[in-house]
């Protein structure tokens, strides 16, 4: 199992970085297109509202589009695109009201899947756009994913206190800090690689951001899947479960860097 799920880790890790060393913001909206379509798909699975009829092929289809505007339209146009998001989504089950039974499900479970995991991943595609943007999009996954690993160590060699026993009984405390120094050293290695990115204190700060979110993002993900009763979202990563189970930690962490970036004017569009 973890010489399956180290493989699967660095073929996504080796097409991850290929888009961004050469792929420019094309290439990380199509990356983001493909991997939020999984995303759908995966959660549409476990969705009693989504599963039959067109519900799920009308999810798929807005969640391209969302990753269409966030690509095409100006940045100042996030929230419109957001609003009227679930807007559109009324406006179809008004107009296919005798095509999907279940209306009500329905519309409110399609647009749980677009605002959990399509808008929030459609802001690696916002943070592409931005002065350095590639590198910001690297910055996000080597603080979260070294995070992670830190978390997976520190909570298995160290692990006592539990940090959410309802939610995640595998989760500690210790795993939590052991997760802020991973964080850290993926922030000292994008420091390396892109030299110059921002200044010290705002790669702390992001950092710390990101260290706190990352794993919040993980218990939302964990306590969605308790309520739904499946263990994992999906199997398309051997030994890791799906495009939702490795994307959990991203899911909180590019909006708030994105916004943290923007609002805070440390980065622009390019």
């Amino acid at each position: 199992m973890l010489g399956a799920r180290i493989v699967s880790a660095l073929i996504a890790a080796a097409i991850i970085f290929a888009t961004l060393l050469w792929g420019g913001t094309g290439g990380i909206a199509l990356l983001v297109a493909v991997a939020s379509s999984l995303a759908v798909w995966e959660l549409t699975a476990s969705m009693p509202g989504l599963k039959a009829g067109p519900s799920r092929i009308i999810t798929l289809l807005l969640g391209l589009a969302v990753v269409l505007a966030f690509y095409r339209l100006p940045l100042a146009a996030v929230a419109a695109v957001v609003v009227w998001l679930a807007l559109i989504i009324v406006i179809l089950h008004l107009i296919l009201y005798g095509l999907i039974e279940n209306t009500v499900d329905s519309a409110g479970q399609m647009l749980l899947v677009c605002m959990y995991a399509v808008v929030p991943l459609g802001h690696a595609v916002l943070l592409g756009r931005l002065v350095m943007g590639a590198g910001w999009v690297f910055f996000v996954l080597a603080v979260i994913c070294l995070g992670d690993v830190g978390a997976y160590f520190g909570g298995k060699y160290l692990g006592k206190h539990r940090l959410a026993p309802a939610i995640s009984p595998g989760k500690t405390i210790e795993g939590l800090f052991g997760g802020i120094a991973g964080s850290f050293v993926g922030m000292l290695i994008a420091e390396a690689l892109l030299p110059g990115m921002a200044d010290l204190g705002t790669l702390v700060r992001a950092t710390l951001l990101l260290a706190v979110l990352g794993p919040v993002g993980d218990l939302c993900a964990s306590a969605l899947k308790r309520r739904l009763a499946i263990k994992d979202f999906g199997s398309i990563m051997p030994g890791h479960g799906g495009i939702m189970d490795r994307a959990d930690s991203l899911i909180l962490a590019f909006p708030a860097l994105f916004y943290f970036l923007t609002l805070t004017g440390r980065a622009v569009p390019q």
